[in-house]
């Protein structure tokens, strides 16, 4: 059985096996970013969350973020179809309005010509 390693041995271990893999590696560099944290984590005496544990909560928050998108668009179609009903509603009362105003207009003109030729 070996020794277990000190914290710093442990956090060296890390950082030598990210140089090792190297930037064009799959795991050097997010060895490399996560060295913070798991630095932290080891002086802390934390256990670091699992890639497993990780992984879930990033994939619920992905399916969290996905319903809540089609959510919020769900709702932004009703938005707007209730919006363009109500301008359709309004559209139609300025239009009756307007041809209501344009005939008394050529009523009042028509009255006003009678009593012009009388």
């Amino acid at each position: 059985m070996t020794q277990a390693l000190t914290k710093a041995e442990e956090i060296s271990a890390v950082k030598h096996l990210a140089e090792q893999l190297g930037p064009n590696s799959y795991l050097g560099p997010w060895l490399q970013d996560a060295l913070p944290y798991l630095s932290d984590t080891i002086r802390s005496d934390i256990p670091p969350i699992s890639a497993l544990q990780l992984h879930q909560v990033a994939t619920a928050d992905r399916v969290m973020g996905l319903m809540t998108k089609q959510q919020a668009q769900l709702e932004a179609r009703e938005l707007l179809d209730s919006a363009r009903q109500r301008s359709d509603v309004l559209l139609r009362q300025a239009v009756a309005d307007a041809e209501q105003i344009t005939s008394r207009a050529w009523q009042a003109i028509r009255l006003a010509m009678k009593e012009l030729e009388s």
